[in-house]
């Protein structure tokens, strides 16, 4: 009796044993199974990505901007000048992506002694590619300096020129002081100026003024230096009154009135440096017309210290009052100097 219990309890726990054996060899296969599977799939994706890096360099060489960008994206953080070497492929096709990817990566590049210079000019590149002007004339500053970029004079005049044609006030300027630097009296560096002085710049109409009473850069004419320095006057630059003084004096009895009120609405404005010029004519103006002279001086600046005037008013009421020789520019630049055409 009780060894059939035995035999039985032994069976039963042979049986139990290898359902067990069963169980772990069957986990440990699937185990495997799946090991195997994953390591196929990996070594896939590896021999996928690898292909799909060789396809993008291919197109990237070709000239394939989307893989250019994708192709500095990915270098981003593993060999910053590698993602560089991409982007600047991209950004010869104009890619703005690509112009704001170059300011990042060379303002954080350490190892680029010239970074931060090649990130300002990407920088400009970005805003000249939008219509920025700003960023424009400073794109063109940079070449001509060299400055973040190869440098190229032809490129960087190029740039500005545009804007100046433009009527870019500061382009203007910049190029009309450039060209003087490069000669003295450089007809382009008074062509220039000339430009901002059409566009109602004081300190142009100073300058252009200056340039015909000594002759610097086009010939020596007096009644234009008047006419410019009185422009000036009639938009209340006390320099320019004063300059508008100091030429009209001892060309005739008329210019010597008319430089005695510019004297006047230039003291009245406050420039310290016309009062003894305005008590030198006192002594040379007849007695009996100063006091006329002076009234209109007096009402003259009333009118002028209400409000702005109309282009042209002044001189023509001093031409009326006080008949002398005198110049009006045409409306056109170009029939009065001829330098750019289209």
């Amino acid at each position: 009796m009780y060894w059939f219990l035995f035999l039985g309890g032994s069976v039963i726990c042979l049986i139990v044993f290898i359902m067990h054996f069963q169980a772990v060899e069957k986990k440990r296969v699937l185990t495997a199974n799946k090991r195997r599977r994953f390591d196929n799939q990996s070594t896939m994706v590896e021999f996928d990505s690898d292909t799909d890096r060789k396809d993008k360099i291919e197109r990237a060489i070709k000239g394939n901007l989307t893989a250019q960008l994708a192709l500095g994206a990915d270098l981003e953080l593993v060999d910053q000048n590698g993602s560089i070497k991409w982007y600047l492929k991209a950004a010869e096709q104009r890619s703005q992506q690509a112009y704001y990817a170059l300011v990042r990566l060379y303002d954080n590049n350490y190892d680029d002694h010239d970074a931060k210079e090649k990130s300002g000019y990407w920088d400009a590149v970005l805003g000249d590619s939008k219509g920025d002007v700003v960023s424009s004339l400073s794109l063109g500053k940079m070449y001509l300096e060299g400055k973040g970029c190869e440098k190229s004079i032809e490129t960087g005049t190029k740039i500005i020129t545009t804007l100046a044609l433009n009527n870019d006030l500061s382009a203007q300027w910049f190029l009309a002081q450039w060209y003087q630097k490069l000669e003295n009296g450089h007809p382009e560096g008074f062509y220039w100026m000339l430009r901002a002085a059409y566009q109602d710049d004081p300190k142009a109409m100073v300058t252009v003024s200056s340039c015909y009473y000594h002759g610097i850069g086009t010939p020596q004419n007096i009644y234009k230096a008047i006419y410019w320095s009185e422009r000036g006057g009639e938009l209340k630059s006390p320099e320019a009154q004063l300059r508008s003084s100091q030429y009209n004096q001892n060309i005739s009895s008329s210019h010597n009135a008319v430089a005695y009120i510019w004297a006047y609405l230039a003291v009245a404005n406050g420039y310290e440096e016309a009062h003894s010029f305005r008590n030198e004519l006192e002594q040379i103006l007849p007695l009996e017309n100063l006091l006329t002279i002076q009234n209109v001086a007096r009402k003259l600046h009333g009118l002028m210290d209400e409000k702005p005037v109309k282009k042209h008013s002044v001189i023509r009421l001093l031409n009326k009052f006080y008949v002398r020789e005198h110049y009006l520019p045409p409306e056109d630049i170009n029939e009065e100097c001829n330098m750019y055409t289209d």
